[in-house]
């Protein structure tokens, strides 16, 4: 969960600096743009920002259905989940290497809903799989929950755990905004695209433990 968040950071970034100034990942921040557009302020994209919200909102059902076809196994989910991602990023990444550096438009369009649409379905399965503090996409109460309890001290499992999701957060973003500027497009989402390959190959491995953390979580 926290190499998924660093990719969350990564695309992010990709997306800001190369696909229309959205966000794939925290969904938070194209509603506001689209609030600031029906406002009346300008220089706020309203299509690239309602495709971002949009494919978002077609990811999580899609890992829905890939988390419930797990049969109740939340390393299975968590499998089932990254085998769409990876076919989503897969798709991404040969359409980036075709047409970079001069993308067009519709080009940009259909990375940004593949993007949110992946990481619609991440949300999806980190729902499902409840571990705290690691949402991988939503950080603001993981910042807030260590700040407040900050006093139990760094050891404390639960501040490790948010400390480090904001660390790969951060590390994310600031490795996808390198790699754009100064590699390319196609090899920030080549990046993402290793990660996510490793955490499938992990998530393959505990598919089939029958331990005790494997059956999902009530709350």
């Amino acid at each position: 969960l926290l190499a998924l968040t660093m990719v969350a950071g990564l695309l992010d970034a990709v997306s800001i600096l190369r696909l229309g100034g959205v966000f794939v990942a925290t969904m938070t921040g194209n509603l506001v743009f689209l609030g600031l557009a029906a406002a009346g302020a300008k220089a706020f994209a309203v299509g690239t920002s309602a495709l971002a919200v949009g494919g978002f909102v077609v990811g999580v059902p899609i890992g829905g259905w890939a988390c419930r076809a797990a049969h109740s196994h939340r390393g299975a989910a968590l499998r089932n989940v990254l085998a769409v991602k990876l076919c989503l990023a897969g798709t991404v990444l040969v359409i980036a290497a075709a047409t970079s550096p001069t993308s067009s438009r519709p080009t940009r369009d259909a990375m940004i809903v593949l993007l949110a649409i992946s990481m619609g379905a991440q949300l999806a399965v980190i729902r499902y799989l409840k571990v705290p503090d690691l949402l991988t996409v939503v950080l603001t109460l993981t910042i807030t929950g260590a700040l407040s309890e900050r006093a139990s001290g760094w050891r404390d499992p639960k501040l490790l755990r948010r400390g480090l999701a904001v660390l790969c957060f951060a590390v994310g973003a600031v490795s996808g905004g390198l790699l754009v500027l100064n590699v390319g497009l196609t090899a920030a989402l080549g990046v993402g695209l290793c990660i996510l390959i490793s955490v499938a190959i992990a998530s393959q491995l505990v598919a089939g433990s029958p331990t005790s953390w494997s059956a999902p979580r009530s709350a």
